[in-house]
């Protein structure tokens, strides 16, 4: 005491120190207490990595480089099919061009097509039904919603190619084009099918039965269609081929067929059938006029087509032959 009291600034201050030394070490000893835990933390993540890494080691030069042959192989399959599927000859921008949004933009797209596709049928004198809309007939007096308008617009394009093509395969008359409806899960079809006596139904839409396509949800989309005409097999025919040289993905899913007007006499089983004694009654009287051995037969087809369309892009491998090809020159 005697010592403080001669100084006590002195001892005020040493007090003051050695207090806040005993802070700084308890202190250390916390921030310690951490950094023990935090060592161990690393030491544990770091394991883990080195098993993660021992299980999956990182790719080598070589591995690299058959991974990119590889790719270059599927790659080359896939555009293969693209091709067979006829899903890379055409320009999809330039094929459909611009979805209309305006009222009076789809009143005339509309019109248009209708309008083509009834001097298309005329020109070649080919009867039509009264008052044909040519598959869009609910678009009378009114235009497909928002979420629609893309759709109809690319089912509008693609009808129209088709019934060109109709009608330049020289067939008698024409019925009716529909567009398909794909059943869905949870969801009731509007449409109805087709009557057992009858090869198309009523309206714009047909019901898609199963098999009818070949769309995979998420990979390939399509638009299905149904063409119904009336004309000989030999114009049946040259459709069917014009549809299969189209630069244009187009598959035939299914022809049904109803005769619908024969002409030519009746000669053979069908008369011997009526009558067994028509062969003897035949030979009696003067042999009749010639006629075609095959007879002008006009038939009622319903033709199934569809529209096959890439719902994902595959991305082009990358050229790593052609840098190692520069690189060894």
């Amino acid at each position: 005491m005697t010592f403080f009291r001669k100084n006590p600034v002195f001892y005020s201050m040493l007090f003051v120190l050695l207090g806040t030394c005993g802070a700084g070490l308890w202190y250390l000893a916390q921030l310690s207490s951490e950094l023990k835990e935090l060592k161990t933390a690393y030491e544990t993540k770091a394991s883990q990595y080195d098993r993660y890494v021992s299980a999956k080691p990182s790719p080598t030069r070589s591995n690299l480089e058959a991974i990119d042959a590889n790719y270059d192989e599927l790659y080359e399959v896939y555009e293969k099919a693209l091709g067979i599927l006829k899903l890379n000859t055409f320009d999809d921008d330039s094929f459909f061009g611009t979805t209309p949004q305006s009222r009076a933009d789809w009143s005339f797209e509309l019109h248009r097509y209708k309008e083509n596709a009834r001097y298309a049928a005329l020109s070649n004198s080919i009867a039509l039904p009264e008052e044909s809309e040519f598959g869009v007939k609910e678009f009378s007096n009114s235009v497909p919603s928002a979420e629609r308008m893309e759709r109809v617009h690319q089912e509008i394009v693609i009808m129209a190619s088709l019934l060109e093509t109709l009608f330049d395969s020289g067939i008698k008359s024409f019925e009716t084009i529909q567009r398909g409806i794909k059943p869905q899960k949870g969801k009731a079809l509007v449409s109805s099918r087709a009557p057992a006596n009858r090869l198309f139904t009523e309206g714009d839409y047909f019901t898609v039965e199963p098999g009818q396509s070949i769309a995979v949800p998420g990979t390939l989309d399509s638009y299905v269609f149904r063409v119904a005409f009336r004309g000989q097999s030999i114009a049946l025919r040259s459709f069917l081929n014009r549809i299969s040289n189209s630069p244009l993905p187009f598959v035939v899913r299914g022809v049904e067929a109803d005769l619908s007007s024969e002409g030519g006499e009746k000669q053979g089983l069908e008369s011997i059938a009526e009558n067994p004694f028509a062969e003897r009654e035949r030979k009696a009287r003067s042999r009749p006029s010639a006629v075609p051995i095959i007879s002008d037969n006009t038939s009622l087809f319903a033709v199934t087509i569809e529209f096959l369309q890439l719902a994902v892009e595959i991305e082009k491998p990358r050229l790593a032959s052609v840098e190692k090809g520069g690189g060894d020159a």
